[in-house]
């Protein structure tokens, strides 16, 4: 009984199937129309029209690349016509299919055959000579008899010998020639050989297929929309950004290095760039609870010590210990594989669960303020950089062959506005380097990437631009200018002992030298130490210029010891002109102490 049940039921799943006549079953590639470029990824969409009957019908889409990410392929299209089932497959070839293999393989065959032929001619030509020898030698043994007989005739010898001299050098030019077309043929071999290598690495003969059943009310020839994501694509920014000093402007070039390589070939397309991350999950993630005890010893992965304290002091038991160590590196770690998991939704549950742990955890064993600043800064700079959402739409008709090299579109060319200054800072550097506050008033968003420099034509070196958006102004640096000389001196140190305390006085000049024979903006930088320790005081400062009076410089910098000019120097003030600024301070402290650096933060 229960065996009948179970045909019956095997049979009704099987007849309920859709029975597809040959002429319902259509083969065909569609061609790419669209395709989106993400960080790693391309998101690639195919039309295909095709006239189809009424009811249902089997696509088989063919030529799908190597790259496919197989559970990523979908299809839309127009509202009388129904996808019912979209499924994916590979088969085994016997030869590549792809159309850019056949083109070279085809190339390389027709080259092998014009060579075949010119070794043919070489080998004719080569039979021709011997024979040409044989005429020689013959021509020789006839002379000397003629010649002993003393009935030599010398019109026709001589005729004779000029024949055989010409046909000799004919047969030499002619072979040289063919030589020559031999080698160029082996070079062009050689060339699409190393293509076809390139193409054919790593890949099984193996044909890639989407297979669609399209239902439709009527009879009609509607579009079809197949879509996928591969991978081996991405793209990066990269900036040229042209200086032009004397008009206050600089020439903003927005590129992208766009990486291709899924195995198909971009013609004529609908090209966008994007910085989302691509996700086809539609049910979000369930957040699991996270149950936490103390335990008496803990070495942490995130670099913190944890050691039990005496059980008298049970309301200190546990003191956290810090270990420096890259917390920020740590926690842009952790960042960019939640964002990289994050797009497979529920699918990628347990693993988004463990990045939440890691993170919290992180948060709970940080002790040190400098530690969760750190934490605190990097998450803002993720936000930033990370976080922003920004898609350019290059237009349509664009080509992109899949290839190993890298190809450069450019996303925008725009004018900005800059005031440009001079910048020396000679307790790091002798070099004065030019530098330009820029406004972007475009309406494109810049993202962070590298960009190289120019000024007035003429390269002068490579910067790295953070994003920028719209309306945000911007820093960047155009070389180093050697018309302007800096020298920084340490002039003197007074040491008096007073009340126990030990008072030093230092004294710097700085003289700044500008061979230019026009005014030139100088933007000056020092420092002084500072300190907030209790037992040492830094007080007394004097200088012979008056430091900038800008409001962020004021708020954030002067405090910390940071000293600032911003001075106008006058043309050609060189030598004994030369621009110079003095300052002094004091520092006291007890004659028992040294002075030493604060460690950074890291």
């Amino acid at each position: 009984m229960k065996m009948q049940i179970w045909i019956a039921i095997i049979l009704t799943f099987v007849f309920a199937q859709p029975c597809l006549a040959e002429n319902q079953i259509k083969e065909l590639e569609g061609s790419i129309s669209r395709v989106i470029v993400y960080r790693g990824q391309a998101l690639v969409t195919r039309e295909i029209a095709v006239d189809l009957p009424k009811g249902a019908t089997e696509l088989v889409v063919r030529g799908l690349p190597e790259r496919i990410m197989a559970e990523s392929i979908f299809a839309q299209t127009t509202d009388d016509v129904t996808v019912s089932s979209v499924r994916y497959r590979e088969k085994a070839v016997r030869e590549d299919t792809r159309e850019e293999v056949k083109q070279l393989e085809a190339q390389i065959e027709q080259l092998q055959n014009q060579r075949r032929h010119i070794l043919t001619s070489q080998a004719l030509i080569n039979q021709n000579r011997e024979t040409l020898i044989k005429l020689e030698n013959f021509t020789v043994s006839a002379q000397n008899s003629d010649l002993s007989r003393g009935v030599l005739q010398f019109d026709p010898l001589e005729k004779l010998v000029g024949y055989i001299e010409t046909k000799r050098s004919e047969y030499h030019e002619a072979s040289m020639k063919l030589g020559d077309q031999i080698r160029e043929l082996d070079k062009e071999l050689e060339l699409l050989q190393r293509k076809l290598n390139e193409l054919r690495a790593g890949r099984s003969r193996t044909e890639r297929e989407a297979v669609l059943i399209v239902n439709t009310l009527k009879k009609g020839k509607p579009v079809i929309e197949l879509s996928y994501l591969v991978n081996n694509a991405g793209w990066l920014p990269q900036y040229n950004l042209r200086a032009q000093p004397d008009e206050s402007k600089v020439v903003i070039e927005y590129n992208s290095v766009i990486h291709q390589a899924s195995g198909e070939d971009w013609e004529n397309i609908e090209l966008s760039l994007s910085t989302a991350q691509p996700t086809m999950a539609a049910t979000a993630p369930v957040l699991e609870p996270i149950q936490v005890e103390v335990t008496e010893t803990v070495t942490s992965r995130w670099g913190f010590r944890r050691k039990a304290a005496a059980p008298e002091s049970a309301d200190k038991l546990y003191e956290a210990k810090p270990v420096y160590r890259d917390l920020s590196g740590e926690f842009k770690k952790l960042q960019s594989q939640r964002l990289q998991t994050a797009q497979k939704g529920r699918a990628a549950q347990s693993a988004l669960n463990v990045y939440a742990l890691d993170n919290q955890m992180l948060e709970l064993q940080v002790a040190e303020k400098e530690a969760v600043q750190v934490i605190k800064d990097e998450a803002k700079r993720f936000a930033r950089t990370e976080g922003v959402s920004v898609t350019y739409n290059l237009g349509q008709g664009l080509t992109m062959p899949s290839r190993s090299d890298q190809q450069l579109i450019t996303i925008a060319t725009f004018q900005a506005k800059a005031d440009f200054i001079m910048m020396a800072t000679p307790i790091l550097t002798d070099y004065v380097y030019l530098q330009a506050d820029i406004a972007n008033e475009s309406d494109v968003i810049l993202l962070a990437g590298q960009a190289s420099m120019y000024r007035n034509g003429e390269f002068v070196g490579k910067d790295q631009i953070q994003m920028v958006t719209i309306g945000e102004k911007f820093t960047a640096g155009f070389g180093v200018d050697s018309q302007i000389q800096i020298t920084r001196e340490f002039e003197d140190k007074k040491v008096d002992s007073l009340w126990g305390d030990r008072v030093e006085e230092y004294e710097y000049r700085i003289a700044i030298e500008n061979y230019k024979n026009t005014k030139v903006k100088l933007r000056l930088l020092d420092r002084i130490p500072y300190t907030e320790d209790e037992e040492l005081e830094i007080d007394g400062f004097k200088t012979n210029t008056a430091l900038s009076k800008d409001p962020e410089y004021l708020r954030t910098q002067k405090d910390k010891g940071i000293l600032r000019w911003d001075l106008n120097l006058k043309p050609s003030t060189a030598e004994d002109k030369a621009t110079i600024v003095t300052y002094n301070y004091i520092m006291r402290y007890d004659n028992d102490l040294n002075i030493k650096p604060v460690p950074r933060a890291r």
